[in-house]
This record gives C-alpha cells, sequence and structure tokens, in this order.
C-alpha cells in the first residue's frame, strides 16, 4: 500500500524481507528463498550510496545468495554473493560496529568458493577476512565466539588441503573454545559440536588416536540429539556421525558400527534434495559405506549399488568441482572390485576413462591424482600400452613436489611423502621399459625422492652468485626464507588467539611470496635453473670422484643406473626382484652371509663388471663407487656383499670403497657447498656409557679415551660437554666433529622421533627433528660419527624414499661426511673401528677422501680378524662363532635399543646361518 516513490517505503519491505527468510530456514522450500533475495534486492536498490543501512542491506543480500548457492549449487550466486559481500565490508567505514558481522559473513561464501574450485587464494583471504572480525571484536561480544568458530572452520579447510597440523590443532583449539563458551540450549551449539567432532575426526586420521574418534562420535551423537529433525542441518550432522561410525568399523572391525553407517547415509541420501551439492557427497559416503560391507559379507547386491551410488554421485558432481575427481577414483575402486579377476575388457576400458579424467583434472587434490596413477599404470601395463604408462607417471612424479608447500613443517612434508612412497622408483621403472632412455628414468628418481631434504637445502642454499648480478631479488629471497626460519620459532601452544593466528598466516603469506620470487628468479638469464634439480651434465660431473650406482627396486622392474663421468647407462638387474627383496627383509639377519652372497649375485657382482672393477686394485688407489639405493634396497649393505670366506675376491669389499647418498643431487649439493675456514677446532665428544633405562657400555670410555690422543694429533681440540640435550646442541656449531659412542633409537612409526639416547633422552631427546631445524653450515662441520646402533636405519617402509634417519638429519644439518651404521653393533667392535678410522683420516689430512679410506680399511681389517678368529671345532668342522650365551653375564653389550644383560662369548654354533652376523658389515659412510 506503500507507494515506491515514498521515503519511508524501505521500511516495511525491510520487515517484509524477513519473513520469507524465517519460513525458508524452517521448511527449506526455494520459493521462500528467491522472494527474500527478490526482496532484498529491491532493497538494496533504494537505499543511496554512503546510506547508513545500505552496508547492512548489501550484506543481506549476499548471505541470501550464499544460502541459494548452498541450496541448488549455481556458482554465479557464489560469486554475486563474494562480490557484494564486499561491497558491504567497504560501505562499513572503519569504525561501523557491524563491519566485523561483515567481515566474517564474507569469510563463508570465500571458503565455499574454494571448496568448489580448489583456488587457494579464496580460502586464505577467507582466513584473512574472519581473523580480522576477531581482531576487531572484544573479548566479551557475544559474536565473537561466533567468528572464532568461522576462523576455525577455515582452517580445518586450509588443513584437508595441506596437511599442516598446526593448522588442525589450532582449528580443534578454537572450537573447544567455541563449544566451552556456547550455553547448553544456544541455537548454534549443536554446529559447533558438529564441527568440533569433525575436527577430531580428521585428527584421528592422521594420528590413529582411537580417543579423538571415540570423542568425535560422541559429539557427532550431541549435535544429532539436540537438534530436530525439520532442522535443515540435521541430516548434515547425521552424515557425519555415519562417516565417523564407519571409521571406527574400519578401526575395529564391528559389523554393527558399520550397519548403523549405512542406515543413518540412506536416510540422509533420502531425505536430500537431488539438486543440492550435499546429494552427490552423501551418494558417495554411502557408496563407500557399502563398498566396505561387500567387502566383509562379499554380498555382490552391496557391490552393484555401490557402483551404481557412484556413478550417480559423480554424474552429479560438476566437471570442474575438485572432489569430482575423488568420486571418478571410487568409481574406478568399485568397478575394480567387479571386475577382480576377470579384466573384462569393457570395465577395464571404463576404468581406464574414469581415472584419467581424475588423474588429468588440474584442481583436484594432488594425493587423488596420484592415487589415480597409481591404479591406471598396472591396467595400462596389462594392455601393454607403455607409453600411457608413461604419460601418467609423468604426471605423478611432477606432483609429489607440489605435496610440499615451503610454508609447511617439516613434520606435515614427512606424513604427506609418505603416501607416494615408491610412486619414482614405478616411474623410473616405467620410463626404462618405454624406451625412455637412463637420463629420463634419473629425472623420475631425483624429483620424487628426497623431497624433504630437498626443501630444507632450497631454505639454506647459497646465493652469492644471486646477489652479485640481481642484489634486489637475492634481499627478498633471503627476507621470506628468514621469516619462514622465524615462523618455525614460534611457540602456538603459548601464544593467545589472535598472535597465533598471525602468527600462522605469516608463515602461509612467506610462503606464497617466496614461490613468486623464485619463479622471478628464474626468469632471469642464467638463473633458469635456480633451485631445479641437477641434469644429466650435472649428474655426470658428479661422478668424476667415482661412478655412481643409483639401484632402482620396482615391481616392475629392477635395474642399476650407471652414472659414469662420461656416459649414463643401464644394467638390467633381472635376477633382483623386489617380491624377494621384501621377503628377506621380513626374515631379518640382512648381515648373514647368505644375505650377502645373494646379493652378490643379483646385484654386486654384474655392477661391479660392468664397471669393469673385476679384481683387487693392484695399488692402494682404492676405486671409490656412490651407491643410491631405492626402495627396500636401502636396508641392505651393499657394501659388504660378496663371498667372504678368507680367499675369495668376490667381494664389494675388495674390490672398491664405497659410500652411500640417498640421492645424487645430495652429492652434488655437499660438493658445490662452501668450506669456510673455521676458526673453530673442536673435537665434539660424547661418551654415554651410563643410559637411563638402559645397559651399561662399558667400552665407550676406551673408545672416547682413545680419540683424545687422536683427536690433539690431528690439531683438534677434543670437548666432552655435559651429556645433555641443550649442551650438547650449544657445542654443535662451533664443531669440527661430534663423536657420539652410546645407545641410538629408531622409532618405528616417526623415523622423525629416532634419537641419540641422552641423560635427558626421556624429557628432552636430541631427535632426527632436532638435528633437520639445525643449520650448522656456517661452521663448515667436517665428521659426524654416530658409533651406535642403528643411525642409518629406517623401520617404517614409508618412509624409505625419504631417508628419515639420524645419518641423512646430521648431513642436512651441515655436516660433510657421517658414519653410522644400519643395525646393532658390538660395543667393543666399535672401539676398534673409529680407532682405524680416525688414524687413516688423521694419514690422510682430513680429506674427503680419508673419511671413506678410513672407513674402508677398518671394515676390512676387522674382517680380517674375523676371519682370523674362526675356528675349527671338532665336531664336524663346524666354526665356532661370536653368540650371546644366557648363563654368563656379559661384559660388551650391544649398542641397540634394549639390552638384555647377556655375556658375548665364543661357543659352538649349528648350521643355522641366521644367528651368523658378520660385526664388520653395518658401519656406513655418507658423504661427498
Amino acid at each position: 500500500m506503500t507507494p515506491e516513490t515514498q521515503p519511508g517505503q524501505a521500511w516495511p519491505l525491510h520487515s517484509l524481507r524477513l519473513a520469507p527468510s524465517a519460513r525458508y530456514s524452517t521448511t527449506g522450500a526455494i520459493i521462500d528463498l528467491e522472494e527474500g533475495i527478490k526482496l532484498a534486492r529491491q532493497l538494496v536498490d533504494m537505499t543511496p550510496k554512503h546510506h547508513p543501512h545500505r552496508a547492512g542491506r548489501l550484506n543481506s543480500l549476499g548471505n541470501k545468495l550464499s544460502d541459494k548457492y548452498l541450496r541448488i549449487g549455481e556458482i554465479a550466486d557464489l560469486d554475486e554473493s563474494i562480490q557484494i559481500g564486499k561491497q558491504a565490508v567497504d560501505e562499513a567505514l572503519e569504525g561501523n560496529p557491524d563491519r566485523a558481522m561483515y567481515l566474517n559473513d564474507l569469510g563463508a561464501p570465500l571458503a565455499d568458493r574454494y571448496k568448489r574450485t580448489g583456488l587457494m587464494a579464496d580460502l586464505d583471504e577467507a582466513i584473512r577476512v574472519t581473523r580480522q572480525a576477531v581482531d576487531m571484536t572484544p573479548e566479551d561480544h557475544p559474536k565473537r565466539v561466533m567468528y572464532l568458530s568461522n576462523v576455525g572452520v577455515h582452517l580445518s579447510e586450509r588443513y584437508n588441503r595441506t596437511k599442516a597440523m598446526a593448522d588442525l590443532e589450532g582449528a580443534i583449539r578454537l572450537m573447544r573454545q567455541a563449544v566451552n563458551l556456547t550455553p547448553q540450549h544456544h541455537l548454534n551449539r549443536a554446529g559447533r559440536l558438529h564441527n568440533l567432532g569433525k575436527l577430531l575426526g580428521s585428527k584421528y586420521t592422521r594420528t590413529g588416536a582411537i580417543a579423538d574418534l571415540e570423542e568425535a562420535i560422541q559429539l557427532a551423537k550431541l549435535a544429532v540429539g539436540g537438534t530436530p529433525k525439520d532442522d535443515l542441518n540435521w541430516f548434515m550432522y547425521l552424515d557425519n556421525l555415519a562417516f565417523r561410525l564407519r571409521a571406527r568399523y574400519k578401526r575395529m572391525q564391528d559389523i554393527t558400527d558399520l550397519e548403523e553407517a549405512i542406515q543413518l547415509m540412506r536416510e540422509a541420501v533420502d531425505a536430500t534434495p537431488r539438486n543440492s551439492p550435499d546429494w552427490s557427497r552423501r551418494l558417495s559416503i554411502l557408496e563407500i559405506g557399502l563398498r566396505d560391507r561387500y567387502l566383509r559379507k562379499r554380498e555382490k547386491a552391496d557391490l552393484e549399488e555401490a557402483i551404481r551410488l557412484a556413478r550417480q554421485a559423480a554424474d552429479a558432481t560438476p566437471k570442474d568441482d575438485p572432489l569430482r575427481a575423488r568420486r571418478l577414483l571410487n568409481l574406478a575402486i568399485g568397478l575394480l572390485k567387479k571386475s577382480s579377476g576377470t579384466r573384462e575388457t569393457g570395465i577395464v576400458e571404463e576404468i581406464i576413462v574414469h581415472l584419467r579424467s581424475a588423474l588429468y583434472q588440474p584442481n583436484a587434490p594432488v594425493t587423488i591424482r596420484i592415487a589415480a596413477c597409481r591404479l591406471i599404470v598396472p591396467f595400462c601395463i596389462f594392455n601393454s600400452d607403455w607409453q600411457q604408462a608413461y604419460d601418467a607417471s609423468n604426471i605423478a612424479v611432477g606432483l609429489i613436489s607440489k605435496l610440499t608447500a615451503r610454508s609447511l613443517e617439516n613434520s606435515d612434508k614427512q606424513h604427506l611423502l609418505r603416501q607416494v612412497v615408491g610412486v619414482a622408483s614405478d616411474a623410473a621403472a616405467v620410463a626404462l621399459q618405454a624406451e625412455k632412455g637412463a637420463p629420463v628414468a634419473l629425472n623420475f628418481l631425483e624429483r620424487g625422492r628426497g623431497v624433504l631434504a630437498a626443501s630444507l637445502d632450497e631454505l639454506r642454499t647459497d646465493i652469492i652468485g644471486l646477489r652479485k648480478i640481481y642484489p634486489e631479488l637475492a634481499d627478498q629471497f633471503v627476507h621470506l626464507r628468514n621469516e619462514l626460519k622465524l615462523s618455525d620459532m614460534d611457540n602456538s601452544s603459548l601464544l593467545d588467539e589472535s598472535s597465533w593466528l598471525e602468527s600462522g598466516n605469516r608463515r602461509y603469506d612467506a610462503g606464497d611470496k617466496l614461490d613468486r620470487v623464485i619463479v622471478e628468479i628464474r626468469k632471469q638469464p642464467g638463473f633458469e635453473d635456480f633451485l631445479i634439480g641437477p641434469g644429466e651434465r650435472e649428474m655426470q660431473a658428479a661422478a668424476s670422484s667415482g661412478p655412481i650406482v643409483v639401484l632402482n627396486v620396482s615391481k616392475y622392474r629392477c635395474d642399476a643406473v650407471l652414472v659414469e663421468e662420461h656416459r649414463t647407462r643401464v644394467l638390467a638387474l633381472p635376477r633382483l626382484n623386489k617380491k624377494e627383496i621384501i621377503q628377506k627383509v621380513q626374515i631379518g639377519g640382512l648381515g648373514s652371509p647368505a644375505v650377502l652372497e645373494w646379493l652378490w649375485d643379483v646385484a654386486a657382482s654384474p655392477i661391479l663388471d660392468a664397471l669393469g672393477f673385476v679384481q683387487p686394485p693392484s695399488t692402494d688407489n682404492w676405486p671409490h663407487i656412490w651407491w643410491v639405493p631405492t626402495g627396500p634396497l636401502t636396508k641392505f649393505p651393499i657394501h659388504a656383499a660378496g663371498r667372504h670366506n678368507g680367499g675369495s675376491v668376490e667381494t664389494v669389499l675388495d674390490r672398491v670403497m664405497s659410500s652411500y647418498s640417498p640421492s645424487i643431487k645430495a652429492i652434488i649439493q655437499g660438493r658445490t657447498r662452501r668450506v669456510t675456514q673455521s676458526p673453530s677446532r673442536q673435537a665434539l665428544l660424547v661418551a654415554m656409557q651410563d643410559t637411563p633405562g638402559h645397559g651399561k657400555l662399558p667400552f665407550v670410555i676406551k673408545e672416547v679415551a682413545m680419540l683424545h690422543d687422536l683427536c690433539r694429533l690431528m690439531g683438534l681440540d677434543p670437548i666432552e660437554p655435559l651429556r645433555r640435550k641443550q649442551d650438547i646442541m650449544s657445542y654443535l656449531p662451533n664443531c669440527k666433529i661430534f663423536h657420539f659412542a652410546g645407545h641410538g633409537n629408531t622409532d618405528t612409526a616417526d623415523p622423525s622421533q629416532s634419537h641419540l639416547l641422552l641423560n635427558d633422552w626421556r624429557s628432552d631427546p636430541l631427535t632426527v627433528s632436532t638435528l633437520l631445524d639445525m643449520n650448522l653450515r656456517e661452521g663448515s662441520p667436517f665428521l659426524a660419527y654416530l658409533s651406535a646402533c642403528g643411525t642409518g636405519q629406517v623401520k617404517d617402509d614409508k618412509s624409505v624414499d625419504e631417508s628419515i634417519h639420524l645419518i641423512s638429519a646430521c648431513q642436512l644439518a651441515g655436516f660433510r661426511h657421517v658414519i653410522g651404521t644400519l643395525w646393532e653393533v658390538n660395543d667393543e667392535s666399535c672401539v676398534d673401528m673409529s680407532r682405524i678410522t680416525y688414524e687413516e683420516i688423521r694419514n690422510g689430512g682430513m680429506t674427503d677422501e680419508s673419511v671413506c679410506r678410513g672407513l674402508h680399511k677398518a671394515t676390512r681389517d676387522l674382517r680380517k680378524r674375523w676371519l682370523d678368529e674362526t675356528v675349527m671345532s671338532s665336531r664336524g668342522n663346524k666354526p665356532i662363532r661370536h653368540v650371546e650365551t644366557e648363563d654368563r653375564p656379559r661384559i660388551t653389550g650391544n649398542r641397540a635399543q634394549e639390552d638384555s644383560g647377556l655375556q658375548r662369548d665364543v661357543i659352538s654354533c649349528d648350521d643355522d646361518e641366521e644367528a651368523e652376523v658378520f660385526p664388520w658389515v653395518p658401519y656406513v659412510h655418507f658423504g661427498v
């Protein structure tokens, strides 16, 4: 009844537009939402610019368009919502009490658009604007809890993308606070319980802590139980509960959890409109549950329904939606289960089509694309289509580096890289099978392995050449590199919300800017290869001191890539088989005669023959080989392969000296690193005779006492600090040699937590992670000698590509050479190994060559002594070995994790070769 031209008409229109919005929130009827948008748009159109209410009316219209997108999934509505939301923020001048609310409301559609397109800039902006809302809101303001909660939601999305544990922990922290500050019957309590439950579910997926999963289920049940069934959010809470119940089924195998999850998802799917974006997601969850039940009960009806639902979910997902790749992958897995054992042509072709679509979708999650590659390659091989297998492998290897953003912490990178173990080795094998040549295979191995080490080296790279020509770019690079280091030092658990959020965003901003600066540097003449892996010529140049042998192990084929100064070639190793390698690892006794002879026959002998090392050297000028093993072969002592029967020269030890490296680029980087004339000549010596919770090692005192005299003869100043982590770390930056004699611990689940056992190892261990965070390169430390058990051992099979252990950690920290062990070593033998090695280093003038030469001589001398001590018993000419007995107290312990307190003595040994492990085998040299 009010004329449109009358100034007061806006007020009844303002009241009217609230009614359909309220009805929509109850009924979900799209007609009500459309009417609310129409009225809100009219209200905005009749409100002049700079009117005090215009910002609020823009914000209201933006929220309604966002609701419409969530209802029917039209990207145009989402784009307009963001555009109008930004206008609302711009119209609300500084000091406007509602500006924080507008910023918060803008964050929601930005995050939704990120989920729809995969564009990280939208998510970063969503976090930024919502954090602004938090910062400008007083702590006692009732809406601050909502803003904190929303920051937590956006952080959880960033965690899902980057897997930065700090984001997940921060999101949980914020959401717990929001839940605790929300009254019992508050309208938003169920949603916050739901969000916290989802976060804890994600944490369970990451850590496997069952307590997190149980709490996630409990919170999901509270959210469902505290929400009326006619609430639009009720089904969202329901599918989250179903997802967590399925996770518990996967862990506990209680079928009742899976049955309940399937029942809940059926209810959620049936109640979801088909034009809702939620419909395809819920179909996908139900499909996975049915596939799980098929694997449990083997009822074909479940598998058929799962495939039908997977197909519907994929078809209902827009082609440019990042989630489409995941749904195509699920469909391919279902079809794969159906075709198992039959390889029906039609099904195989469909599987390949879906996997190719997932692999080639550019905005899909990297892990999904790599998983698609891993499935598609065997099908291509089945069809003898090596070119397509190569194309897929090429894409997968290129994606590996994108898993680990520069802003991620080392622990996050390690977690992500565990998911792609073996991808590079399989890709190299496919490249060779497709006749792409040795350089291509090496390129795959160098790009797809040792990624964590490469990322650390990037942040410590020498930029003297860049600074001379492009000082401004060099300054930007250094500034952003330092910004990332400073962010590493922040302890988020001690910061308030605002400071913690600022620290996290500073880290992400620095990482993004550093990426852009590196791109700019590569545009400059002469710096096109800045921070890019080595090419064929660089690799061949790295072989100037001796050939580099890359042993590639794949389920498709095994090869040795021989890198020499003037050529690179492939030596096929048809007798080497990945399955057999894994079986020998599982059996154990990798230093036994049987294993060493097998290793000689299938790998070492043909390699040495191909390189021309068929006899011992005629002079004392030993040839030098660098071994780069891959996959499960990293656990084997290639340097000790052969027949050690006293007179045989069929051994690696009798033909060449051996060093190891995790990659060729590690050799190159080590050699190109500047060697400064450090004024320090300190030799840091640590002897752990008595370790809390572990056995006594009486010979470590003798070992370090002997080193005191040798170090003085080498012009070094021996120092024995207090045997605690902080004391050791304070001396490391200025030491030339670090010698540790004691126990070592290899962490089976997390190799970054493997550590040297000092007096305070229980409360503050000196871990791999600690060493990785240190940068000792300014002091040019020469040698780290880790005279302890398993310092080069990786028990986590998913971490072999990254070679994460104490030896590599010392290398990455800055030591030019590291000597360590592959498994347990004998306490008394360690003294002789150290003495002979250091004597040769002294005699060689502490050159690079003297370190490997010293360990090689020590190993040969101990082998000779071992063979000389072998006597023939009167019973059937059986050899007498050094083994443990239970009835004599041990004098010399093993430098292992556990010590049984048993003496090591000489007794008769039967034909059980597994009991015989040569004590001189486990010592290895890593270095330039």
